[in-house]
């Protein structure tokens, strides 16, 4: 047999195998690892948000900021979104140009309780983002953004929060109105993902909201009432407009059936299905 260096071919190729084989092995504990890895920094990122909204709650007599502005001074058209296509705050968690981290003096209220830039995205969900998202508004303008940089997918529950007139009946104002902290999120991962018997939307904006309020009231009388029986879905009560995202610890090929991460009022964070989103956003 012909030698390489000392080594016939055959043990080169053996040990190629071997390598191989090892790699095989690994890999899945690696990736495994860097998933707990990512899981535990949005965790981290998130309870950021808890000392925020606390802050912000003590400064302003219990009263929640809106979700629309949590982020954003406005929800007009800033300058740099000229361009854009349809409606440009669908857009804004993946448009570079507006990243809050370099241009500071678009923060909206919440904003500078945030001091932490980096704490507006998890790490797995920004990895996921740089392929695509299933969001029918990306779908439909992505392409009018100049400068694609996902950079936020922490969304404000509209529920404790909002000015909007679609949850006027179901939103709570001050933090005194809220039934129970401990399962009530303040912001919660939202996905670039779709699954339409579920969710309408992925991540296109700053607040998370399940339905307005005639979709509320509708789907609580077909579970008698009961907040933590209304689940989206075929096998629930039908479609959400938002659902928690499920990109953590999910099962190959579905990234919406893992689990999101929920920065709650009373301070801890958790992951939890996206078949939870009603109930743990529901504050009464």
């Amino acid at each position: 047999m012909r030698k390489f260096g000392g080594f016939t071919l055959i043990e080169l190729l053996v040990v190629i195998a071997v390598i191989a084989l090892l790699l095989s092995i690994l890999m899945p504990a690696l990736n495994k690892a860097r998933g707990l890895a990512m899981g535990a920094a949005c965790k981290g990122n998130l309870k950021n948000y808890t000392f925020a909204m606390a802050m912000y709650l003590d400064d302003n007599n219990g009263n929640f900021c809106s979700a629309h502005t949590c982020y954003f001074k406005t929800t007009e058209r800033l300058p740099l979104e000229s361009g854009i296509g349809g409606n440009h705050l669908h857009l804004r968690w993946c448009n570079g140009d507006i990243d809050l981290k370099s241009n500071p003096e678009h923060g909206g209220v919440l904003f500078p309780y945030l001091s932490d830039a980096r704490s507006f995205i998890c790490p797995a969900f920004k990895r996921l983002a740089s392929q695509h998202s299933s969001d029918q508004f990306y779908r439909a303008h992505g392409a009018t953004v100049r400068n694609y940089e996902p950079w936020y997918n922490y969304t404000m529950n509209a529920y404790v929060g909002s000015n909007d007139a679609g949850v006027r009946e179901t939103r709570v104002k001050n933090i005194t109105e809220v039934k129970n902290p401990a399962s009530t999120f303040s912001f919660t991962e939202e996905s670039c993902f779709v699954d339409t018997a579920y969710n309408a939307s992925g991540l296109n904006d700053t607040f998370m909201v399940c339905g307005n309020d005639s979709m509320v009231q509708g789907w609580l009388s077909q579970v008698g009432g009961s907040p933590r029986l209304v689940e989206p879905g075929p096998d629930g009560v039908g479609q959400f407009w938002d659902v928690i995202a499920g990109f953590h610890n999910a099962p190959s090929g579905d990234k919406l059936a893992g689990r999101g991460n929920c920065a709650f009022l009373d301070g801890h964070v958790n992951a939890h299905y996206r078949k939870e989103t009603f109930f743990l956003a529901w504050p009464k």
